[in-house]
């Protein structure tokens, strides 16, 4: 356990930073930052581009009370004790985001954007300005290593082997591995959009597996021809980080043409740490 020095004890003439420095996840995540650098650096590549905000909550680190308060506080709840304005800043070719110049007190630390490529974002988090060092002694330079999910964007490809006249069957397969899960994390969303073009029209059903294994997916079909389509994974308590998940959709082709088709796949998980909705889509010709 953390020994926390005397909250008396903290200088509060002094001003102290918070250094976030973004890496790749390259599996399950490790111990607990101690918001001194890591030695050695994390194993991952630096992730530059990455924006963060941080938001002084209203809390007095010089009292006990307050510190208590902290140890049971949800990001949730710090949302709602926001003090001040925020202030963003995007980490440079060394995956390092400084922000310099706090004032003593915690911070609502949220990530806001990343590049193309990071998959899921990392959760919300509280960070102290001074930090206990864990020997009675405070640390005013806090770094801190929130961890991104990098991995291919979903992908989605087109069987039209049999289709060889207007209203006959093709197939849409979109592909998504799961980015991995942070300690105590779990799914609590894998879902799809699908907007299909002036020309397809949905034939059910769709289908879902993981891992090549069959599960269960409740789709809605909205729209003139059920173009308008949305699908999501009916059990996602047993899922796990590196998995594979498809959806097949079939459709029939009515109109000649090009067709191009997009998909937008989202992933929740239960800390916040939300996948972004990534577009893809496919593009084809029927000549007919």
């Amino acid at each position: 356990m953390l020994t926390l020095p005397a909250p008396g004890d903290i200088d509060t003439n002094r001003q102290g930073s918070i250094i976030v420095h973004k890496h790749k996840q390259q599996g399950p995540p490790g111990a607990p930052g101690t918001g001194q650098p890591e030695n050695p650096a994390p194993a991952g590549d630096a992730i530059a581009g990455v924006e963060f905000k941080i938001q002084k909550l209203n809390l007095d680190l010089t009292k006990n009370t307050d510190w208590n308060t902290l140890k049971t506080l949800t990001v949730d709840q710090a949302k709602t004790r926001v003090a001040g304005s925020e202030t963003i800043k995007t980490t440079d070719n060394n995956g390092e985001a400084t922000f310099s110049d706090l004032d003593i007190g915690a911070y609502l630390v949220t990530e806001t954007n990343a590049p193309a490529g990071v998959v899921k974002k990392a959760a919300p988090f509280i960070v102290t300005v001074p930090h206990p060092n864990g020997n009675n002694t405070w640390n005013y330079d806090v770094h801190v290593y929130p961890k991104n999910t990098v991995s291919a964007k979903p992908s989605k490809t087109l069987d039209d082997t049999n289709a060889i006249k207007l209203g006959d069957s093709v197939t849409w397969t979109i592909t998504q591995v799961l980015p991995e899960l942070q300690n105590g994390e779990r799914f609590t969303e894998v879902s799809f959009a699908d907007q299909l073009q002036e020309g397809l029209e949905y034939v059910a059903p769709t289908t879902a597996q993981v891992d090549g294994v069959e599960v269960d997916v409740t789709i809605t079909a909205t729209g003139d021809g059920g173009r308008n389509l949305e699908g999501s994974l009916d059990d996602t308590a047993t899922l796990r980080g590196g998995e594979t998940v498809t959806f097949t959709i079939t459709t029939t082709v009515n109109d000649p043409g090009k067709i191009v088709n997009t998909a937008k796949v989202t992933i929740k998980t239960s800390n916040g740490g939300d996948t972004r909705p990534v577009a893809v889509d496919t593009q084809t010709g029927f000549g007919w």
